[in-house]
């Protein structure tokens, strides 16, 4: 099934500084920061990210989260395991940058390209792919990553929502979807194919 939308929303984060973050849940407007100080915050396994000078950091993930994105990583790195060319699968907490003062953490993404061993500091190249599984703050994946990401030139965004679907964002401006339930496929990335109702699947034999 097939979605056009095309948004023209101000971003506005859920929240910010100082550290430590707000979780998204406030709506309480704080102080702006540099992409300077936020990157001197203290090193940190939770995900925090920088939009237009504020702080948002998300709540700790639900185990369904992260047993999809799990399931999604593995088959990502499967297909890129069979390319020639040099690929890169990310996932959060892994700082990318998308522009000056837009740090963000997608939950997974893919870089046709490699990253040194020994780089420090945000990704500054953009992504191919994101993809985020949705959890409790929908907005901000659904509508202000999805922007960001587009003004940035990601090339595709999924949105996956664990109950069973998966939202398939391309074009220009990631202003056109599809509603995927059985089977997600796409042309950016030759030969993957990814079976939704296995992936869904709470029991996998």
């Amino acid at each position: 099934m097939a979605i056009s939308m095309q948004a023209t929303v101000r971003l506005t984060p859920l929240h910010s500084w100082p550290y430590p973050p707000q979780p998204m849940r406030s709506a309480v407007q704080r102080p702006l920061i540099s992409e300077g100080d936020f990157l001197r915050l203290p090193e940190s396994t939770a995900k925090i990210e920088l939009v237009d000078g504020e702080v948002i950091e998300a709540p700790s993930p639900s185990y369904w989260h992260q047993e999809v994105l799990g399931r999604i990583l593995v088959a990502l790195r499967s297909w890129a395991a069979r390319r020639k060319g040099a690929v890169t699968i990310g996932q959060a907490p892994l700082d990318v940058r998308f522009a000056s003062g837009r740090i963000l953490q997608p939950d997974a993404f893919v870089l046709f390209g490699r990253i040194p061993r020994n780089h420090q500091g945000p990704i500054g190249c953009i992504p191919e792919l994101c993809v985020e599984v949705l959890s409790g703050e929908r907005l901000h994946d659904r509508v202000t990553k999805r922007l960001i990401y587009a003004a940035a030139g990601v090339a595709e965004y999924w949105v996956v929502e664990p109950a069973g679907v998966v939202e398939r964002w391309s074009g220009p401006g990631l202003a056109r979807a599809e509603e995927l339930r059985q089977r997600l496929t796409t042309p950016l990335l030759p030969g993957f194919t990814l079976d939704l109702r296995r992936l869904f699947a709470t029991k996998r034999g």
